[in-house]
């Protein structure tokens, strides 16, 4: 079964809250069972020999978020988060694969030179061996060079997506094109934004 088949199995299995009176995003979709999916559909597209200990560490965020904050303190302290209250499974997700160098998070200031550097940091840039060089002469700046550079790499099939934080940073990663839908609905089944620029 392709990785496509298999995110698009997933989806259609997992039960969207319904009825009239649901409760918002946060509380009606953010349970176990949608927050194991999306990890489950992360690792699988981003660190496959490693998707379980991401899924482990997002699971204490999740249900034991005091254990959490005494095991990644120092990374909670850039972070700003000072109690274990203010842990969150999302972050635990961002901060997971940029520890596995699969996010890179950036100003929202970066200039092209910034961002081509950010993007070659990135494991699964490594891997597939993703050229940059027809973006060194871009002066793009902020959004407008992750635009550029999102249309750039969608001729090679890979998608520049954003987890949308609520920062003015943005945590970058590359995708394959057919992995991205499946992951931003996942996304959203526990009330956060996965963008694909």
């Amino acid at each position: 079964m392709s990785m496509f088949t298999w995110l698009r199995k997933l989806i259609s299995s997992t039960p969207a809250a319904t009825g009239p009176q649901s409760p918002s995003p946060d509380v009606s979709l953010a349970n176990g069972e949608h927050w194991r999916a999306l990890c489950t559909a992360a690792g699988r597209a981003l660190v496959p020999d490693d998707a379980d200990a991401l899924w482990s560490e997002v699971e204490q965020a999740l249900n034991e978020p005091e254990h959490y904050f005494s095991r990644f303190a120092d990374d909670l302290a850039q972070r700003g988060i000072e109690s274990p209250d203010a842990v969150s499974p999302w972050l635990a997700l961002v901060d997971g694969l940029q520890r596995r160098e699969q996010v890179h998070e950036m100003d929202w200031k970066l200039d092209m030179g910034e961002l081509i550097w950010g993007l070659q940091q990135l494991q699964f840039s490594r891997q597939r061996e993703i050229s940059l060089d027809a973006l060194a002469g871009s002066k793009a700046m902020g959004h407008d060079a992750l635009t550029e550079a999102g249309a750039h790499l969608r001729s090679q099939g890979v998608a520049l997506v954003t987890f949308d934080i609520d920062s003015d940073s943005y945590p970058l990663s590359l995708l394959a094109q057919e992995d991205t839908e499946p992951l931003e609905e996942l996304a959203k089944r526990v009330g956060r934004k996965l963008i694909a620029l």
